[in-house]
């Protein structure tokens, strides 16, 4: 007992030590808050009158600018920010001794709470700001679990600040004659204005997951009452709340709204991303990333090509050897459970998963692990060793192992369409084996396969589509629907009219057939972002319009299209940054109406949400040339799984602190210990005087249990 009584007390002290320690830093780092607000509020934020208007024009801030005559810049000294040849360029004034006015490229002064991608009618109020100090949100849909996570997730990303700062180097600009001016914005004015505090979700429909046909749109309103979001379908809140996300304003710690009114749909039903992990292993992280990317740009299709000739990371539970044989390394491959993660990630922001396995070309790996899949080429001598051409499609083996493979595939990922690839499919080998030379000579007699040069292809692609809706049926998955690249609708092979061909190659000619004959159409032609050009090139993907003025299919039966990374030189590192915000460019034209094509209105927007991207942790790249993201260094962005909203103080700070947190930890601590000696030195006086009084403590048990009898 004496024992524990010493550790009882020692621990107590140890508490009381910590925790008056904690009041102490506390106190401390209140002070320090109160100090780094002082000093914010005495900073001028300096901005010369190209700075000024772009403020005005973005703020709509009263009583900014309003200097004396005197300090006015001069007319034909004001730089201007214009786009000459698809490059942004500062133009300096023209003096006696140039001819030409003096340039240098830099990228557009970013705007400030504008949206992209642009909704379809957008009106702000030049006037009336709202300020946000507390969000209520009261939604009629309680039991929707994808709404709910989504109002969580943009609680966090509006209320996570990143103060608004104009300060820029053109100040510093020596020899060009510029006046410059000192500015304080006018945060009393700020101050003064409304507060909004509720925001109303009425949503009509919560359906579990994505599909081709959900309604993503939404109308949203703001009033003295609140914000009012409207929805046919939880997706279209969900893009309402990216909407809001991104018209929400941080200056000087305060979140403050311009009066907004917004109704806004998708111009296209398909807004995809290809994602390729079979040249390049992409870790889940930046998948994960990837689909963050994505619903900031309101996308919503991850068109994921899982195999490959050089690898197959899929790890099958019906067929381990694809994997285990036929991966990199036996790590680099994506469980059942990092793939129903990484589902379930795009589900909740409204983003579709459409895994494609490459047939019957591009399956060299499948033949890792199971090679009797494969067609072995032969020359004039006989078998070539090693050289293993398409699928086999005179075996039934080859359909009884993809019937199984794809009722997997089905069941895992969920969404009612497959991609099939069938692309690039090398016929030679087929005319050089025994084995399909044979089968086809039996078939020939067949109307569909009369074309000697793409029977055993069109034969192959028609029974494995038979066998996949078979399967379908059993798994009751509403009937598999296939996506297929254009080679199987430009070889005339035998494909069901309900599959959509998607366009890598080609003119726009070409999209008009394969709709006048029926087809759906996806669009990816001018969007091969891997193709690396240097220089300014988001306007060439945004420029290209899947149906342009001049289109003469049927424009109902475009889809949409597709921002492709191919992964043949790009890996996991590198992904994110070379794929955004270039793909933001194709997410606007995809969503926005097909008027909104002004680069010089673009830019600017452009220029904001790639800051907005690295400010919500997205390692992003560049988008228009030499230029700044200003994100400040006691900030951490966003990340996918831990938000902080906690006043982070430099370093230099800390470390200041650290010995008055030690001393009086310290000093607490000894005290404590010696305040508990003399506590234990008084407890074991008393206690001897018990003893001696009553006896030994056996004693004292007996004379207790006789009082009880």
């Amino acid at each position: 007992m004496k024992k524990y009584g010493v550790r009882g007390i020692f621990m107590c002290a140890c508490c009381i030590s910590i925790f008056a320690e904690d009041t102490l830093q506390r106190q401390i780092q209140g002070k320090l808050d109160k100090e780094y607000n002082s000093q914010k509020q005495k900073d001028v934020i300096r901005v010369d009158k190209v700075l000024q208007n772009h403020a005005l024009q973005n703020m709509w801030i009263r009583d900014m600018g309003k200097e004396s005559v005197r300090n006015e810049i001069r007319r034909n000294d004001k730089p201007t920010i214009k786009w000459f040849e698809k490059n942004m360029n500062l133009h300096f004034p023209t003096s006696n001794h140039l001819h030409h006015p003096f340039h240098i490229r830099r990228s557009p002064l970013p705007t400030v709470g504008m949206p992209w991608p642009k909704p379809q009618t957008f009106h702000t109020s030049p006037e009336t700001l709202f300020v946000i100090k507390r969000l209520s949100v009261r939604k009629n849909l309680t039991n929707c679990d994808v709404l709910t996570k989504a109002v969580k997730r943009y609680k966090d990303i509006i209320f996570s600040c990143h103060n608004l700062d104009f300060v820029n180097n053109l100040l510093n600009v020596k020899n060009a004659d510029f006046k410059f001016t000192d500015q304080r914005l006018n945060f009393e004015y700020i101050q003064s204005q409304p507060e909004l505090s509720r925001l109303y979700l009425e949503v009509a429909l919560c359906p579990y997951y994505p599909s081709l046909s959900s309604d993503e749109s939404y109308t949203m309103k703001m009033s003295t009452r609140g914000i009012l979001i409207r929805a046919p379908e939880v997706w279209g809140a969900i893009r309402a709340l990216e909407t809001l996300s991104q018209l929400v304003i941080c200056i000087n710690n305060t979140f403050i709204i311009r009066k907004t009114e917004v109704i806004d749909f998708p111009r296209f039903r398909h807004r995809g991303i290809l994602i390729d992990s079979a040249r390049h292993f992409m870790s889940k992280e930046t998948i994960l990333q990837m689909l963050r990317a994505m619903e900031m740009n309101k996308m919503n299709v991850l068109h994921w090509h899982l195999s490959d000739d050089q690898s197959f990371p899929y790890k099958s539970e019906t067929f381990p050897d694809l994997s285990s044989k036929g991966a990199y390394h036996p790590h680099l491959t994506y469980t059942a459970e990092d793939v129903k993660d990484i589902i379930e990630f795009a589900r909740i922001r409204g983003i579709r998963v459409i895994p494609e396995f490459d047939t019957p070309g591009h399956t060299y790996a499948w033949g890792f692990g199971y090679p009797e899949l494969l067609t072995q080429c032969y020359d004039s001598q006989g078998p070539i060793p090693g050289h293993f051409g398409p699928m086999n499609p005179a075996r039934n083996y080859t359909y009884r192992f993809l019937s199984m493979f794809f009722k997997e595939i089905l069941e895992v990922f969920k969404d009612q369409f497959v991609h099939l690839g069938n692309d690039e499919v090398p016929l030679a080998c087929w005319k050089t084996n025994p084995e399909v030379i044979r089968f086809m000579s039996k078939i020939k007699h067949i109307s569909n396969f009369k074309n000697e040069g793409t029977a055993a292809w069109s034969f192959f692609t028609e029974r494995l589509i038979q066998t996949i809706k078979n399967v379908s049926r059993q798994i009751e998955n509403g009937g598999a629907r296939f996506v297929l690249w254009q080679e199987a609708f430009q070889s005339n092979l035998n494909i069901p009219s309900d599959a959509i061909i998607q366009v890598w190659l080609g003119p726009q000619t070409l999209v008009e057939d394969v709709t006048l004959r029926g087809y759906q159409a996806i669009v990816s032609t001018c969007w091969y972002i891997n193709m690396i050009k240097y220089g300014v090139v988001w306007p060439e993907y945004y420029l290209c319009d899947p149906i342009s003025s001049s289109f003469r299919g049927r424009k109902d039966l475009v889809l949409g299209g597709e921002a492709c990374l191919w992964s043949e030189y790009i890996t996991s590192e590198t992904a994110i940054s070379l794929l955004w915000p270039k793909a933001a460019a194709v997410g606007e034209r995809l969503w926005s109406d097909q008027s909104l094509r002004d680069i010089d209105e673009a830019a600017p927007r452009l220029e904001e949400h790639r800051c907005r991207m690295l400010r919500r942790g997205l390692p992003v790249g560049d988008s228009s040339g030499p230029g700044f993201c200003f994100i400040e260094p006691n900030k951490h962005p966003i990340q996918p799984t831990h938000i902080s909203r906690s006043r982070q103080y430099p370093s230099s700070v800390i470390k200041n602190n650290q010995g008055a947190y030690r001393f009086s930890a310290g000093f607490l601590l000894v005290g404590m210990c010696v305040f508990a000696f003399f506590i234990f030195r008084i407890r074991k006086i008393r206690t001897g005087c018990f003893v001696t009084r009553f006896g030994s403590y056996t004693n004292v048990d007996k004379m207790i249990k006789q009082r009880k009898g």
